[in-house]
């Protein structure tokens, strides 16, 4: 759904979908029979009468957004009855957590879509079967992972774009196999000294290219290496 230039932005142009799955291996239920598509924000401030200003002056510290939803209430939809659970359960506690994704389809990127990705709560407000509908507050619960969709069939997979640190082994031998204790290793900036089996362990961001250098007395090498997590170690032969 990629936009032209100049058009205008609607309610369909931002998709809101809740995880019915888990973390690992979500089931994204897209919400699509409520009559509002509203994201508060919730800025929290704060205010600092600095003495010499003669006014205060107001910073925004964070923001917590949230929704309401009311839904109106179809037998089948996904969202009715992913809600109706929460609803009928009385979930409370971990059993009102779940994940919201927020698919912006006027920001696109390449084939995706800015998107962000949150835990949440659902709190469920009130049941109206007068006027068909059930309406929760769905409330951002910690940090916001910003990052992109690709939507296909409906069906959204996230990406984030959030910077991805593991742990990165270094092995200092002599040959190859025999291992050096006591040489010092240095990853950016950051020095570390291997433990008996001539390792040392950094914490390095995945696809980024670093400098490895290690030495100990007259003994040294180094290399260059874009790091990736699927092989997380490297061995260097110091002469």
């Amino acid at each position: 759904m990629v936009l032209d230039a100049g058009t205008m932005i609607k309610k369909n142009h931002v998709a809101l979908f809740l995880n019915g799955g888990t973390t690992a291996v979500p089931d994204w239920k897209q919400i699509k029979k409520s009559t509002d598509n509203t994201i508060t924000m919730n800025a929290e401030t704060q205010t600092f009468d600095y003495i010499v200003d003669e006014s205060p002056t107001t910073e925004i510290n964070r923001y917590a957004p949230s929704l309401s939803q009311p839904l109106t209430m179809y037998k089948g939809e996904d969202d009715y009855e992913f809600v109706f659970e929460k609803f009928f359960d009385l979930a409370v506690g971990a059993d009102a957590h779940s994940e919201i994704l927020i698919v912006f389809y006027g920001a696109d990127v390449s084939s995706a879509y800015k998107a962000w990705k949150a835990s949440c709560i659902l709190q469920i407000d009130n049941m109206n079967p007068v006027e068909s509908t059930i309406t929760a507050t769905i409330t951002f619960n910690g940090t916001t992972d910003k990052g992109t969709a690709e939507v296909t069939d409906g069906v959204p997979v996230f990406t984030s774009s959030a910077v991805t640190e593991f742990a990165y082994t270094v092995t200092a031998t002599t040959d190859g196999t025999t291992p050096i204790k006591g040489a010092t290793v240095v990853i950016g900036g950051v020095e570390k000294t291997t433990d008996e089996g001539g390792e040392a362990v950094f914490n390095l961001i995945n696809g980024k290219t670093y400098v490895i250098g290690a030495y100990k007395g007259t003994l040294e090498a180094s290399a260059v290496e874009t790091v990736d997590s699927d092989t997380p170690a490297i061995t260097l032969t110091l002469v």
